[in-house]
């Protein structure tokens, strides 16, 4: 019998369902048993899943009634999603139960030496506590204060003290292409309107250059404005900071009657920029600098301050904090857990705070924090978490507090503008998170019969954003209207549908450590017809990261596009003849195809191929004896974007995260090998491959006794050619090396050419340069140098999952199919190739190796590719690139004394939460089969994943039907 309903809005949702184009099913449950809020959001979900626009989108939903302390809801409530700015509640909780609603943030002025009889300081000392909300006003405040006090000169030094915190500027994993933008601001401990400028562009005179103003003003940051004054009222203006410099360029127009465009512009090296204002400030309060004055860092310990300002209480700072969704207040708050409870000041140990309130609330295991406000896609929690810390928060006295901080439906922050005139509108109050891919909703909502509930809605795999936000809404109507909602209908949901292999592989899926692990599998017989072909499939819909699965589409795409028999080429031009006596007047040009396999002839080298040392020979051979001009690398044939989108900035000190140019040399790095000094205290020995002058080494790494601590490091500056070794190296250690990426490959390989023809006694003159420049269109060909052929290539890449290779191949598939040596041009050819092989485009693939956290695809889309390449006349080379199980490559030491070894052809992926396997194996009866297996989420050891991927392929190798 079916209940009335009572509730008008009903009718809104069932609209709003209607939107999500329902598919018809053709198997449907005889009865249906689930409760009618159960029956309710299974339908939405099961809507989302016929709509190919959101058959990706994987949720896990928890809904707990606080009042009947009871389960309503529960969806994949144990898988770890990423959760954006959901995180926030992490950390926003633990900063209330451990530092309290009133606690605030203090910033000390010291005067080293104290203040003499006229008024004069030797040094004046800021030191920064963390605080969030500094202002431009709170400096004026300290400078007229210490006016009052009766400073009237510094002579020498202005130092800032930013020690509370460690000296990690940005969150674990965060994307350097947010980083020019506010909302991706560098951490310190003394940090300005929340460390970044408000930028705005306004309308200058018609024809002439834009004005732009910073707030606040700086010296620190260099503009370079080339935006034009137009006709018109709209304005087209991009903002882009360079990586690792406060150099900013304006590009476009504004129309003479627009509105003021402005970017908030993240700054570099933020404690500096602090002293900028400050030193600013200081002088309008009237206290006079010294002429030499210098502003610098300092960590030294000084007596009690001169002034002390202190911030406004937590409590009041977590409003902004939750209702606009502040990630520089969460960050900050992290370091300061760290700071007061750890005596550490970094994420690391405000984790570890976090982790210790979460272990009181009953949640011991089973997540991953990395930073405080989600910005970081390394963050994995479960909706099941989130839901146990809401309960938690209700009987603890600041939880009336921390409800006040939250969004509330239809109201304000960043619900105002959602669920207006729906049940849920001024009853449910949320944490909104967002950003690409991941959508997420956790807090709080009043139902229809006055029971509270705490719920959490958490979102990964999105491709529209728009069905993520459809389906927090639907479920926030029918929580404020529940119990009163309809009776489900006797047609029920579609039955799981059932495969050949259910029973033989479902089991391996259940393994309890896997229990936060997402999986999406499928398993296709090659020579089958398409309606008998899945053997198995689970989740294979659902858009995961894959990372290095992804170079299977970019390898098939290659041969697709380019051919297996390509190869890339190398030109080497001069502008003028060469004269009898060797003399080349002119310059001498490199132009780069984007041929990845460049090498030194040394420890560098990995494939045949074009060498240094035979370009070398190859200009020997042409007479030159001398180069009066200089040495110009064109690499035009790609763009300037050097990194894919989506890498983590912290990753660039490291050989798989090189920079992508069309003229290349040793995948993009210099090697550095190390090993210990001759006897403690000694420096330790490093060794630089080739021997270039390109890269500048600072050994500031010594060599200890054989039972001290190994501390030893290597990293590059950023967007520098600066490596530094750090750190102590015990004796005894074993040598070692590691290769390093350089910041601009095609100067690399000039410096390195230019080193090696200067050692075969080819001379240049003192003004000779290095530099990159495009061909001219008079010049004379001296040499076309080639590679190997692709197919070779291709097999390095896979074997050993080189993603520059992969990058490369994908930027040069972009300039052959469209004549734009881009990664979007590439990714377009990608889509275009798997089109025409039968399958679809509903994924998001934005580089051509997976190590962006950007790419989302389904086990479908990558066994549609394999499928594809199976039936080309390719599919041999594209077979014979793969690793083999227990043989060689990524999987040399897998599956080995199985039937799946000397058997299983197939790619390996792996990042922090997300392991991939695609590819073939053959089972025992003899059946060609493609599969993929992408699994994302928390597991405790990366060998929990691996051990379900060689489990599942094995079972599939000893197969016989």
């Amino acid at each position: 019998m079916k209940k009335t309903c009572r509730n008008p809005f009903f009718k809104w949702l069932m609209a709003f369902s209607l939107l999500l184009q329902l598919a018809a099913v053709p198997t449907l449950a005889s009865a249906h048993t689930a409760d009618p809020l159960t029956a309710q959001i299974d339908a939405v979900l099961d809507a989302l899943e016929q709509n190919p626009e959101s058959i990706g989108m994987q949720s896990g939903i928890s809904i707990y009634d606080l009042t009947k302390n009871k389960m309503l809801y529960s969806h994949n409530a144990d898988k770890n999603y990423v959760p954006a700015s959901n995180m926030k509640l992490f950390t926003g909780v633990a900063a209330l139960d451990r530092l309290g609603p009133d606690y605030t943030f203090k910033t000390e002025v010291f005067a080293k030496g104290g203040i003499n009889a006229r008024g004069q300081v030797t040094e004046l000392i800021l030191k920064g506590y963390g605080d969030p909300t500094l202002t431009e006003a709170d400096l004026e405040e300290l400078a007229r204060d210490l006016k009052e006090k009766g400073v009237t000169t510094v002579r020498s030094r202005l130092l800032l003290d930013d020690s509370y915190f460690d000296n990690v500027r940005l969150g674990a994993g965060w994307m350097w292409d947010d980083e020019p933008y506010g909302y991706s601001a560098q951490l310190s401990a003394l940090a300005l309107h929340k460390n970044f400028v408000s930028l705005t562009v306004s309308p200058g005179e018609p024809g002439k250059k834009a004005d732009i103003t910073l707030d606040p003003q700086t010296d620190s940051m260099t503009i370079d404005n080339q935006v034009k004054t137009v006709d018109g009222k709209t304005a087209d203006v991009t903002v882009t900071r360079a990586r690792g410099k406060n150099v900013v360029t304006v590009t476009g127009t504004i129309g003479v009657d627009a509105s003021s465009y402005q970017e908030d512009v993240s700054i570099e090296n933020p404690t500096l920029y602090v002293g900028d204002v400050w030193k600013r400030k200081l002088e309008e309060a009237g206290i006079k600098l010294g002429s030499s004055i210098r502003i610098q860092t300092t960590d030294k310990v000084y007596d009690e301050p001169l002034a002390t300002h202190e911030s406004r209480p937590l409590g009041e700072i977590m409003v902004e904090l939750n209702k606009e969704s502040d990630n520089f207040y969460a960050e900050q708050l992290l370091k300061t857990l760290g700071a007061v409870e750890k005596q550490e000041g970094s994420a690391e140990a405000g984790a570890e705070v976090v982790a210790d309130v979460l272990n009181d609330a009953g949640i011991t295991t089973g997540y991953s924090q990395a930073d405080g406000s989600g910005l970081s896609r390394y963050d994995l929690i479960t909706t099941e978490q989130m839901v146990q810390l809401l309960r938690y928060v209700q009987d603890k006295p600041y939880s009336d507090l921390l409800e006040s901080t939250l969004p509330i439906a239809g109201v304000d922050g960043t619900l105002a503008n959602r669920l207006k005139g729906t049940p849920a509108e001024k009853n449910l109050i949320a944490k909104t998170g967002s950003m690409s891919g991941v959508n997420s909703l956790s807090g709080y909502v009043t139902a229809k019969n006055g029971d509270k509930l705490a719920f959490s809605i958490i979102s990964n795999g999105i491709y529209k954003s728009k069905y993520a936000r459809s389906l927090q809404d639907q479920v926030a109507v029918l929580m404020a209207s529940y119990p009163e909602l309809d009776e489900p209908s006797d047609a029920g949901l579609p039955e799981p549908e059932s495969y050949k292999l259910s029973d033989l592989l479902d089991p391996i899926l259940d393994a309890p450590e896997a229990t936060g692990v997402s999986a999406g599998i499928i398993v296709k017989a090659l020579d089958e017809n398409e309606k008998e072909a899945t053997w198995y499939a689970h989740d294979a819909d659902k858009l995961m990261t894959p990372a290095s699965n992804l170079k299977l589409l970019t390898g098939a795409a290659a041969l697709t596009e380019l051919g297996s028999d390509y190869r890339f080429k190398t030109e080497l031009y001069a502008s003028t003849p060469v004269t009898d006596d060797g003399l080349l007047k002119g310059n001498l040009y490199v132009k780069g195809y984007g041929d990845p396999s460049i090498h030194t002839e040394d420890e560098l080298k990995v494939q045949d191929g074009v060498s240094i040392e035979s370009i070398v020979d190859a200009i020997k051979k042409r007479g030159i004896k001398r180069i009066n001009g200089d040495l110009i690398l064109d690499d035009t044939y790609f763009d300037d974007q050097r990194l894919g989108l989506g890498w983590a900035w912290d990753d660039e000190s490291y050989y798989y995260n090189a920079l992508i140019d069309a003229l290349s040399l040793n995948r993009g790095t210099v090697m550095i090998s190390y090993e210990p000094g001759a006897r403690k205290d000694k420096p330790v020995k490093v060794t630089i491959t080739p021997n270039t002058s390109y890269v500048t080494v600072i050994n500031e790494a010594k060599t200890v006794a054989k039972d001290e601590e190994n501390t030893f490091t290597i990293l590059r500056d950023r967007a520098t050619d600066t490596i530094r070794l750090q750190g102590n190296l015990p004796l005894g250690s074993d040598a070692d090396y590691e290769r390093m990426p350089v910041e601009q490959p095609a100067l690399y390989f000039g410096t390195v050419l230019k080193e090696k023809l200067e050692e075969a006694g080819i001379k240049f003159t003192s003004s000779s340069e290095v530099k990159r420049g495009e061909l001219p269109s008079r010049v004379t060909k001296l040499k076309v140098f080639q590679s190997e052929p692709l197919a070779d290539i291709l097999t390095y890449m896979n074997k050993k999952s080189d993603n520059l290779y992969a990058e490369m191949l994908l930027k040069a598939v972009g300039a052959k199919a469209s004549g734009s040596g881009t990664a979007d041009a590439g990714i377009e050819a990608v889509q275009a190739v798997l089109k025409s092989f039968g399958g679809t485009t509903n994924f998001d693939m934005v580089d051509g190796s997976g190590l962006t956290r950007y790419d989302q695809i389904s086990a479908r889309h990558i066994a549609a590719a394999l499928e594809g390449m199976a039936a080309s006349e390719s599919f041999d080379i594209y077979y014979d690139s793969l690793p083999i199980a227990g043989v060689d490559g990524t999987l040399k030491s897998r599956m080995k004394g199985t039937a799946a070894e000397n058997n299983a052809h197939a790619k390996t992926g792996s990042m922090s939460g997300v392991n991939s396997l695609s590819g073939y194996v053959t089972t025992k009866g003899g059946t060609r089969l493609a599969f993929s297996i992408l699994l994302n989420g928390y597991a405790a050891s990366p060998k929990v994943m691996t051990s379900i991927q060689d489990q599942i392929v094995e079972a599939l190798a000893d197969y016989e039907e």
